[in-house]
């Protein structure tokens, strides 16, 4: 009886023990390694990889490796190997990796060698993660990007598109009634992953409008869709400037920038009040004029006739560009381009750098001046005239050398032309001497040259006599041949002048 008693205390212990080991196991903490990862990179990117340790109650002491391929990815930052402990109350610790993709393909991270304590320490890891990235090039990765770009539908609220829609077409037109200030666009793309701009409510003025839909696929191929709205006009104004057709802009609020120093105000145009814009310091008018393609420009108005406005800044001023100036001394007229339209300016002749002169009107003063346009820059700055002075006394200088050498060569001229004149009355007055009618002049008597007696004259001086020859008939029709022949040498080479007055 004893010995029963004894076995049956002995189960029932056991039996105690086993519910008590099984109550404790149920109440134990619950933990878990997870590992977490992008699941597409381009190939040569880096990316983050996290690692969290979580448990269901405190977390306590916990050890990891984190693995990877190396001959795939290389670890730039992060600790692999992890022997950590949390704080009280804490439930998850978490550690991040940063990765450089070295090739393509697929990457897997993983935790190993894992374990995890609860603040108890007792054992309580259920499992630990890993992820996968896939590792693409980027021509892969375009290659999987969606082409399509174009739209699904089309429409203006309260107005029909002409033609019908097709998304292969790609300009429609459509009207809207007078005094419309605004319209509602809608468009829907064929392939979601596409994404459209230009739909929405949008502003829109008389005349017409070009508004543009553009659908821009996954892989980034664009398609615009053009929708030319015209919103109708009561009774336009129509103008002419240099055969272009333009209607008069009457409403408020289609001019985007206001000129300075202008303000709002009315001119009659064609016998009807219209919108328009003056300047009490340029005394100037302008109005607002569209063109057939709906583009909104401003005019200088003056006693019937337009003038293309045409404004721009510089440094502390605004301009506005004049071209009724001559060309300054050293340079020439030309055009330049500047915020996409052409202005009239000057160039220093035969110069290539980036400077030119504008002729400007103040429009905050109302000076008129020079001003210098810095086109690799796009600025404005004053001309202080610095160059253009020495370019003016340089001009004058050469004038006066110019005309000084002029001085000397007609000097040189006349005086060549005198001093052969000279010349030719000395060969005169010995001709005269050799001949005078055919005869030759002795002791104030005339002789025939053919009468000379050839015999040699005698004179005496002081006891001594002296023979003094005279010249044969022979030698003097050689001396006589050949100052005629030098006298008219001479006058065929040099036209005779003579600078006394007629």
């Amino acid at each position: 009886m004893k010995r029963l008693c004894k076995k049956i205390l002995t189960g029932a212990f056991i039996l105690l023990f086993v519910f008590i080991f099984k109550l404790n196991n149920v109440n134990a903490a619950s933990c878990r390694i997870g590992v977490s990862a992008p699941a597409s990179v381009n190939s040569g990117s880096t990316f983050k990889v996290t690692v969290v340790t979580s448990s269901s109650s405190t977390l306590g002491t916990f050890e990891y490796t984190l693995s990877y391929d190396s001959s795939k990815v290389s670890l730039t930052s992060g600790q692999l190997h992890v022997v950590d402990f949390s704080h009280v109350g804490q439930k998850s610790a978490s550690y991040t990796y940063t990765f450089k993709s070295l090739t393509s393909g697929t990457a897997s991270f993983k935790a190993v060698n894992a374990s995890v304590l609860d603040f108890d320490g007792n054992e309580c890891l259920s499992g630990a993660g890993s992820a996968s990235v896939n590792m693409r090039t980027k021509e892969e990765v375009e290659a999987s990007y969606s082409r399509n770009n174009y739209l699904k539908s089309l429409s203006v609220e309260g107005a029909t598109l002409a033609p019908a829609f097709s998304k292969e077409t790609l300009e429609y037109s459509v009207t809207l009634p007078p005094d419309t200030t605004k319209a509602v666009i809608s468009a829907t793309p064929e392939d979601s992953k596409s994404s459209v701009t230009g739909t929405g409510e949008v502003d829109v003025i008389d005349g017409l409008n070009k508004i543009e839909v553009t659908v821009t696929a996954e892989h980034g191929e664009k398609k615009t869709y053009v929708i030319n709205l015209t919103v109708e006009e009561l009774k336009p104004i129509v103008v002419k400037i240099k055969g272009k057709v333009y209607t008069v802009v009457r409403k408020k609020g289609q001019v985007e920038n206001i000129p300075i120093g202008f303000s709002e105000s009315k001119t009659k145009i064609k016998g009807e009040e219209v919108l328009a814009y003056k300047s009490d310091i340029t005394k100037l008018t302008l109005v607002a004029l569209k063109d057939q393609k709906g583009d909104v420009k401003l005019f200088i108005y003056e006693k019937g006739k337009y003038k293309e406005f045409s404004d721009a800044k510089g440094k502390d001023v605004n301009l506005l560009i004049l071209s009724d100036k001559k060309a300054p001394l050293g340079y020439v007229k030309t055009k330049v381009e500047y915020n996409n339209k052409e202005i009239e300016c000057y160039k220093l002749y035969k110069s290539n750098n980036d400077f030119y002169l504008v002729y400007a009107q103040d429009l905050e003063t109302g000076e008129k001046t020079f001003y210098t346009f810095d086109k690799k820059n796009n600025t404005f700055q004053r001309f202080n005239g610095f160059e253009y002075n020495i370019l003016k006394y340089l001009a004058l200088i050469t004038i006066v050398l110019v005309v000084l050498f002029i001085l000397r060569i007609i000097f040189k001229i006349v005086k060549l032309f005198t001093s052969k004149e000279k010349k030719i009355k000395k060969l005169e007055k010995k001709l005269n001497k050799l001949k005078n009618n055919g005869f030759v002049k002795e002791n104030d008597e005339y002789y025939d040259i053919e009468s000379v007696d050839e015999t040699p004259s005698i004179k005496k001086v002081e006891d001594d006599e002296y023979v003094v020859p005279k010249k044969s008939r022979k030698q003097r029709a050689i001396e006589l041949k050949e100052a005629k022949e030098k006298l008219e040498s001479k006058k065929t080479k040099y036209k005779r002048i003579s600078l006394d007055e007629d």
